[in-house]
């Protein structure tokens, strides 16, 4: 096992151009069967992937106190080693909220704003960083991260309706300051998934959330109650988001669940299990690479983002 800081996010790097002697040391650390020749000058790039993974029972209970024995990861269906883990990990939140204040959700936004208002006073501490987007409009990031609650609480009780919804736009523009920042990952989307104006399209938002690792956890927002309240469209959208970064979607039957979703999230972000595991090594090009956790010992439902852009070998032979 190694031991860490929890309280970052990890990167292991390894970099150096060495002769044989400490090149022979360091490929016998990492499990080759062979030395590389003399004349081969490299550089190795070691890391660990990180993972965040939501376990729970089939009606929904996260289950908090699982032993490291209980999980195997595997990555393009090979099974890897794990080096970390940790139950309820102390490691900080960088938590996007992203609201809908669009006209066909403003009838929704006073209760919506007063919710999120009340889930950063639980959720949010010193260690954490909140980041506020809007969808709609043209002034889109109402707060840049900060720990500041009051300062928080502000900006998203001076949030005003605004005409269109760029949804894949701000989740690109999002993803892009996360992966400068370093912690667990969540973003949490408030809308009905509708995208009108962005210029960005959906398989470049899922893109920039994969590359960023982060989650996306989803309250739908049905502006009128009842199926033609729907955007059918918007809800496929989201939840395929949610899925695919190991987040997830709740459908609240009105405004009065609201703060039952916050509950649950609150309680289900604090119930993560912290993974990371040793990768297969590097390629010569960037690659997408899945990843599956499983979970021995009973009927459980594992959440997790579903993979990751690994980076490039840079290893150069001379």
């Amino acid at each position: 096992m190694i031991t860490l800081n929890a309280a970052r996010r990890f990167r292991l790097g390894l970099s150096a151009a060495v002769l044989l002697t400490t090149a022979a040391a360091v490929v016998s650390a990492l499990g080759a069967q062979e030395p590389p020749p003399s004349s081969f000058r490299f550089r190795v790039n070691v890391q660990l992937v990180l993972l965040s993974a939501s376990v729970s029972t089939p009606d929904g209970r996260p289950v908090p106190e699982l032993a490291q024995e209980a999980f195997e990861v595997y990555e393009d269906g090979e099974l890897r080693p794990l080096r970390l883990f940790e139950r309820q990990t102390a490691m900080p939140f960088q938590l996007v909220v992203l609201m809908d204040a669009s006209l066909s959700a403003a009838v929704e936004l006073p209760a919506q704003k007063q919710a999120v208002a009340r889930f950063l006073q639980r959720v949010a501490r010193a260690e954490d960083a909140v980041a506020i987007y809007q969808l709609s409009g043209k002034n889109r990031s109402v707060a840049d991260f900060s720990n500041d609650t009051t300062k928080l609480l502000t900006s998203v009780r001076a949030i005003r309706e605004g005409s269109g919804t760029a949804l894949y736009d701000v989740l690109v523009e999002a993803s892009e300051k996360l992966r400068a920042r370093e912690g667990r990952r969540v973003v949490v989307v408030v809308s009905d998934g509708n995208d009108t104006t962005s210029k960005s399209n959906f398989q470049a938002a899922l893109r920039a959330l994969q590359e960023a690792e982060a989650s996306v956890f989803a309250l739908v927002v049905r502006p009128i109650a009842g199926e033609s309240g729907r955007s059918v469209r918007g809800e496929h959208t989201l939840i395929t988001l949610a899925n695919l970064t190991g987040g997830r979607v709740f459908f609240p039957a009105g405004t009065g669940e609201l703060d039952r979703f916050y509950r649950e999230l609150d309680e289900l972000l604090r119930t993560q299990y912290l993974l990371g595991y040793q990768p297969a090594p590097p390629s010569f090009r960037q690659e997408f690479r899945r990843i599956e956790v499983r979970v021995r010992g009973g009927d459980y439902t594992v959440r997790h983002r579903q993979g990751y852009y690994s980076e490039p070998q840079t290893a150069t032979a001379q």
